[in-house]
Order: C-alpha cells, then structure tokens, then sequence
C-alpha cells in the first residue's frame, strides 16, 4: 500500500492542474464578448497612421463605417479587426484577426 501512496498522490494532482488549466482556458474565451474596430490608413497602409473606431458588433457593421470613412478620403486603404487591444510592447493595437473582404 505505501508503494501506491506516490502514485495515487501524482495522478490526483495532475487531475487538479488540468482541472485548474481548463477552467482557466473556458473563462478566458468565454468572457469577452466579439467585437470589431475599423481601422482607416489616411496616409497609406505602411505608414502606420491610421484612424481607428472601436464598438462595432458585427463585421458587416464595421465595413459599412469603413467603406464610408474609406470614400471621403478618396479611397484610402481600410481593414476591420476582431477583439482588438492595445499592446504596449509593439506600441500599437494588436487584433485577433484582420480583413477587409
């Protein structure tokens, strides 16, 4: 029986770090709500200046105020971003994913 006590020991607490992992994991996901940012590059996409408008609910929503933003100044390049944040060490907004479809 002493023999067993090491083993029943390591295999519950795998248990319980893979319970706390995956708990972790399901809260991360499930608590941020989708939503969507336009981003409009007035100078050109590789200049790094853009003008950006967060709150959109829906992809389709973001590419309306897009394309609208994108023909009063002529046409400039645009993309929506999905779940975007502000990422200190890049010193710019960073986004789940990026389209313009």
């Amino acid at each position: 029986m002493q023999k067993l006590t090491p083993i029943i020991f390591v295999v519950i607490l795998f248990t319980a770090l893979a319970t706390a992992i995956f708990g972790i994991n399901h809260a991360e996901t499930a608590s941020q709500p989708e939503t969507w940012s336009a981003f409009i590059y007035k100078n050109g996409y590789n200049s790094g200046r853009y003008d950006m408008k967060d709150g959109f609910d829906s992809y389709p929503s973001c590419k309306a105020y897009a394309q609208q933003a994108s023909n009063k100044l002529n046409g400039v390049a645009w993309e929506c971003g999905l779940n975007c944040g502000f990422d200190s060490m890049r010193q710019g907004f960073h986004c789940e994913s990026m389209t313009n479809e």
